[in-house]
């Protein structure tokens, strides 16, 4: 098993190298690059965020999803919790909340009583080179996420949304009004080298994590932000699952 995580990202960028060599003779058309960007989010979402079982579902009928999988997130929150405590007493903190007129109970409670099960995760992925996101792109997702989980799985399932972009004013209101847990990723594109090949290394990462207020809730002190700030990903012999 490979430790090093600059060795590991090599190793994972494999699917991303076999697509380039097999579609180099159309490698500026949208449609490539629009498949570069899924595998780049597929790669960064399995790296920092410890996704699993992540499958590329893009393409005419995927149903406005691009990426579906599984996140499990209390394997972040025990290695997290191995290293920085919680300073809240678990005892102390409220075990409801209400968001957007739902009453939610943070997953953080059934990690502690090891119920908890991976979320299930649609992703969708804008490779939107120059323009920012509208809010008509997540209006698009949010009726995605509706007519693809029931009512009852709500709590279960994470919605994600993609771009190389900064969030704009408009679209950060409307998603934080948003009632179901909705995450923004700002995922750069790959670059092109002056050779022409794409560097895999230092360019296509995770640059911003944002949680809707609705997720945030839901994800309250399962310390992914302390996980991502600290680089934690990096390190594989960080903690072991209680």
């Amino acid at each position: 098993m490979i430790k090093n995580y600059l060795g590991r990202r090599w190793l994972n960028n494999s699917a991303i190298q076999v697509y380039i060599k097999q579609n180099a003779a159309v490698a500026h058309s949208t449609v490539f690059q629009g498949n570069l960007y899924e595998y780049t989010v597929m790669r960064e979402l399995s790296e920092k965020l410890q996704m699993t079982r992540l499958r590329k579902i893009g393409g005419a009928h995927d149903g406005g999803v691009d990426v579906k999988g599984y996140w499990p997130v209390d394997d972040i929150y025990w290695k997290t919790s191995s290293l920085i405590p919680s300073l809240e007493m678990t005892d102390n903190m409220k075990r409801t909340n209400s968001q957007n007129g739902f009453v939610l109970k943070p997953l953080k409670y059934r990690i502690i009583d090891h119920t908890f099960e991976p979320l299930k995760v649609l992703a969708q992925c804008k490779a939107f080179t120059k323009s920012k996101l509208s809010p008509r792109e997540f209006r698009e997702l949010v009726g995605t996420f509706t007519s693809l989980v029931s009512h009852n799985q709500r709590n279960k399932t994470v919605c994600i949304m993609c771009s190389p972009h900064l969030l704009t004013k408009d679209s950060l209101k409307l998603i934080n009004n948003i009632s179901l847990p909705m995450i923004y990723l700002r995922v750069e594109m790959l670059k092109e080298k002056a050779d022409g090949d794409f560097d895999l290394m230092n360019s296509g990462r995770l640059v911003n994590y944002y949680e809707n207020s609705y997720a945030s809730t839901l994800l309250q002190d399962c310390k992914i932000s302390e996980w991502l700030k600290l680089g934690m990903y990096q390190n594989s012999e960080i903690g072991l699952r209680k």
